[in-house]
C-alpha cells in the first residue's frame, strides 16, 4: 500500500510541477520551428521579388507603346501579388513571435509571483525572530552550539531574502523588456496588416487601369500614341503653371523662419536611388517646359512603403489624376517645413489632421500622375507659403520650395 501511495505521489508531483515546465518548453520549441519555416518562406519570396523588380525595370526602360504599357501593368501585378505573399508570411511570423513572447511573459510573471510569496514567507519568519530579544534567544537554546546554529540560520535567512530581492528585480526588468518587445511586435503587426490592405488595393487599381487603357485606346497603338501626345501637351501647360505660381510664392519666403539647413533635419522617406536632383537638371531641361525640378526623385520599387521624413501632422491629401504629382500627401512638421510625397500608388489609411512619427508608413511608391517610371517625388516647402488649390484635374499642392538635399 505504501509503495502504491509513493508512486501516486511521484506521478502527482510530475504532473503538477514538471509538466507545466515541460509543456511550455514543447510549445516554445514548436513556435520557434514554425517561425523558422516562415522566415525560410519569406527568404524565397524575397528572392522572387528581386526577379520581379528587375523584370519591371526592364519593361519600363523600353519604348512607350500600348503593348509595353500593358506589359508594365502585368509586371506590377505579378510583383505586387508576390509582395502580398511576403506580407502575409510576415504577418504569420509576427503572430507566432507575439505568441512566443507572451509565453515568456507569462512564465516570468509566474516566477515573480512565486518569488514574491517565497520572500514574504521568509520576511514573516524573520519578523517573528525580531520580536525576541538577544537574551531570550540565548536562554531558549539548549547549548552554545544551538545558539551558534540559530545565529547562522538567521544569517542564511537574511541572505536568502537579499538573494530573492535581487532575483525579483532581475525578473521584473526582464518582464519589462519582454513587454516592450511585445509592444513593438504588435505595432509591426498593425503596420503589416495596413500594408496588406494597401497592396490589395493597388492590385485592384492596376487591374482597373488596364481595363481603362484598353477602353480608351480600343486596343490600337495609334489611339494610344494620340492619348500620350494629348497628355504630354496638357502636362506641359500644368507644369508651367506650377512653376509660375511657385516662383511668386518663393519670393515670399522668410529665410529667418527656416530651420538650419543641415543633414538630419529630415530623414530619407524611402531607401532607393536618387534619380533626379533639385533645380535645373539635365533631365528636367528635357522633361519640363520651365526646365526646373521643384523636388528630388527617389526610385526604389513599385509598392514599397513611403515613410514620414519627420514627426508632424498630415496637412493635406490629394490627387492630380494622371497629371503632375498624381496621388500625394503633405506633412507639416512644426519647424517651418512641410514635405510633399508624390506619385504614390496608394495611401496608408491616414487622413488630414492625423499625427505621424518619423518613419511611420504614409503611402506606397508608384507612378501615378505624370511620371516616366516608378519613383517618389519628394518636395520640401516653407510651411507659411504652402497651400492647396483646386484644378480641373484635381487638387494641386503649391508653395515656396526648397532643396530637400540641404535637410536630408
Amino acid at each position: 500500500m505504501k509503495k502504491i501511495f509513493s508512486k501516486i505521489f511521484i506521478l502527482f508531483f510530475i504532473f503538477c510541477f514538471l509538466f507545466p515546465v515541460y509543456g511550455r518548453a514543447v510549445l516554445v520549441d514548436d513556435l520557434r520551428e514554425q517561425i523558422q519555416q516562415k522566415e525560410d518562406e519569406i527568404k524565397k519570396l524575397e528572392e522572387q521579388a528581386a526577379a520581379y523588380k528587375k523584370e519591371l525595370e526592364t519593361t519600363q526602360s523600353q519604348k512607350n507603346t500600348l503593348n509595353n504599357q500593358l506589359a508594365i501593368i502585368a509586371s506590377r501585378i505579378k510583383k505586387l501579388q508576390n509582395d502580398i505573399s511576403i506580407t502575409t508570411a510576415k504577418i504569420s511570423t509576427t503572430n507566432l513571435k507575439i505568441e512566443e513572447i507572451t509565453l515568456d511573459i507569462n512564465e516570468k510573471q509566474d516566477n515573480i509571483d512565486k518569488k514574491k510569496a517565497e520572500t514574504s514567507n521568509l520576511l514573516q519568519v524573520l519578523a517573528e525572530y525580531d520580536h525576541e530579544s538577544f537574551l531570550e534567544t540565548i536562554l531558549m537554546q539548549q547549548s552554545l552550539s544551538d545558539f551558534v546554529n540559530q545565529i547562522r540560520y538567521l544569517e542564511t535567512l537574511q541572505d536568502s531574502i537579499y538573494k530573492n530581492i535581487l532575483e525579483l528585480q532581475a525578473l521584473k526588468e526582464g518582464l519589462e523588456q519582454d513587454k516592450n518587445i511585445a509592444a513593438e511586435q504588435k505595432k509591426q503587426l498593425t503596420d503589416l496588416n495596413s500594408q496588406l490592405r494597401s497592396q490589395k488595393q493597388i492590385v485592384d487599381q492596376d487591374k482597373q487601369d488596364k481595363n481603362y487603357l484598353l477602353i480608351q485606346t480600343k486596343g490600337q497603338e495609334k489611339q494610344y500614341q494620340s492619348l500620350l501626345d494629348e497628355t504630354l501637351k496638357r502636362q506641359q501647360e500644368i507644369e508651367q503653371d506650377i512653376y509660375d505660381l511657385e516662383y511668386k510664392l518663393k519670393q515670399a519666403v522668410d529665410p529667418n523662419s527656416l530651420p538650419e539647413s543641415r543633414p538630419g533635419v529630415l530623414s530619407w522617406p524611402i531607401d532607393g536611388i536618387l534619380t533626379q536632383g533639385y533645380g535645373y537638371t539635365a533631365a528636367s531641361k528635357k522633361l519640363y517646359a520651365s526646365g526646373f525640378h521643384n523636388g528630388i526623385d527617389i526610385a526604389s520599387a513599385y509598392g514599397e512603403p513611403i515613410r514620414a521624413a519627420r514627426d508632424g501632422k498630415i496637412s493635406a491629401i490629394g490627387s492630380c489624376g494622371k497629371y503632375a504629382y498624381g496621388k500625394w500627401i503633405a506633412i507639416e512638421h512644426g519647424n517651418g517645413l512641410t514635405t510633399l510625397y508624390g506619385h504614390l500608388s496608394s495611401y496608408a489609411g491616414l487622413k488630414v489632421g492625423d499625427s505621424v512619427k518619423m518613419g511611420d508608413i504614409i503611402g506606397y511608391e508608384g507612378n501615378t500622375g505624370y511620371s516616366t517610371g516608378t519613383h517618389l517625388h519628394f518636395g520640401v516647402y516653407v510651411t507659411a507659403t504652402f497651400k492647396v488649390e483646386s484644378r480641373w484635374y484635381g487638387l494641386l499642392p503649391l508653395g515656396g520650395h526648397l532643396d530637400p538635399m540641404k535637410y536630408l
